[in-house]
């Protein structure tokens, strides 16, 4: 039987960071240095749909919904390391990557996957998550 880990090294405690409405997620949730950010959708700012324009208009909204939460943290787009990108068409994915990569110094793109999937919250045409180093 394996000693109990002591306290001290343990990692420490999630910490969840509520979302301003009442829809059942964190906004993100920080852990051993990582912030994890909850898929993004164009959602307009008064949360009532989606922002008006189709796919690029909403990978911008994303990309604007990502930086406030990164930054109400004291971090940039620069701290995310890893995404994962949910397209209602794969076709799309060209029209994405066109929005995405002006966000990101060239040569700091983060790790990514993409697929293409049958549905997204809202009739969204793109969802978003990331991980972001926050140590």
């Amino acid at each position: 039987m394996a000693a109990p880990v002591p306290a001290a090294a343990r990692p420490a405690a999630p910490v969840f960071h509520p979302r301003s409405d009442d829809r059942p997620f964190a906004e993100a949730v920080e852990l051993g240095g990582v912030l994890y950010l909850s898929g993004q959708i164009g959602e307009a700012p008064d949360g009532k749909g989606l922002v008006p324009g189709g796919l690029e208009s909403e990978t911008r909204r994303i990309m604007e919904r990502m930086g406030q939460t990164l930054r109400a943290r004291g971090l940039g787009l620069d701290a995310v390391f890893k995404c994962t990108v949910m397209l209602a068409d794969i076709q799309e994915w060209p029209a994405f990557n066109a929005v995405y990569v002006s966000y990101f110094k060239p040569g700091r793109y983060p790790a990514r996957s993409a697929f293409g999937t049958t549905g997204l919250a809202l009739g969204a045409r793109v969802e978003l998550e990331c991980l972001a180093w926050a140590g």
